[in-house]
């Protein structure tokens, strides 16, 4: 009999702990769980591309840095494209974009900017052998253009609409800064716009391209690089600024970042 009242006693008073348990403390227990952080990625100079069919660059290698330094948040790489990343951030496909700048057409969007990650630049390029008069990067507006659909252009104060573009200057319009340089190798146009980071991996693969495509002495635009993060993402912009301040501490973002320009300034 008193062993009987005993078990109930136990069975109703573990019935009552459960019941009475603080919010705080399952909300804890659930926070073992990482937290799922989509990084959304478009090709991009040395911040985005495919190598052999891989995808490479400094938002895989950036993705790994962060979840190797702490527990609480799960980087996942997610593709989307230059034009499509603002949609895919408003409608939640993804949480945030690394290597991106407060420029580039974010100002009507619910969005956050992390502190700066690192700098790089645009730059014109043109094929040696096309006759000029003058300075042939002289008046760049007045040339016709070769640059990718969806980037922002300081030649154009930033200005990425498609129609604007074709408006008011000679531009033609491609997928990304593969097709830019081939199409300044075949004349297609007279400049081209290209990352410093993407131009320096093409000299690495194709030393010769030194011999037949001038670079101009002045870029287009100089980007400081940020992440852009939706405000309805669960990743406040202070835990990100902390993980990035960390891996900034001992240079290890910037080594990362120096070795994709393979030597090259950028």
């Amino acid at each position: 009999m008193v062993v009987r009242w005993v078990r109930q006693f136990c069975a109703l008073f573990a019935v009552l702990l459960v019941s009475t348990v603080p919010d705080g403390y399952s909300s804890a227990a659930k926070a073992a769980e990482p937290v799922l952080v989509k990084v959304g990625a478009y090709e991009y100079g040395v911040v985005y591309y495919f190598e052999n069919g891989t995808p490479n660059g400094m938002v895989p290698t950036l993705i790994g840095l962060l979840n190797s330094i702490q527990n609480e948040y799960q980087f996942d790489l997610v593709e989307t494209s230059s034009r499509r990343r603002y949609l895919d951030l408003q409608e939640g496909n993804i949480d945030l974009v690394l290597l991106e700048n407060p420029l580039w057409g974010w100002q009507d969007y619910d969005v956050k900017f992390s502190d700066k990650l690192v700098t790089t630049e645009d730059i014109y390029i043109r094929r040696r052998d096309k006759p000029t008069r003058g300075d042939p990067f002289a008046d760049i507006y007045l040339q016709s253009i070769i640059c990718v659909l969806g980037f922002h252009y300081g030649f154009a104060e930033f200005n990425a609409d498609p129609a604007y573009l074709k408006e008011f200057y000679d531009v033609e319009l491609a997928y990304n800064e593969t097709e830019v340089l081939n199409g300044i190798v075949r004349g297609d146009a007279q400049i081209g716009i290209v990352s410093a980071g993407f131009f320096a991996r093409q000299l690495s693969v194709k030393p010769e391209l030194g011999d037949s495509i001038d670079v101009g002495p002045e870029p287009d635009a100089i980007h400081d690089l940020v992440s852009v993060i939706s405000g309805k993402s669960s990743l406040p912009v202070a835990d990100f600024n902390r993980l990035i301040e960390k891996l900034q501490a001992d240079g290890t973002l910037q080594r990362a970042w120096q070795k994709l320009y393979q030597g090259l300034s950028g």
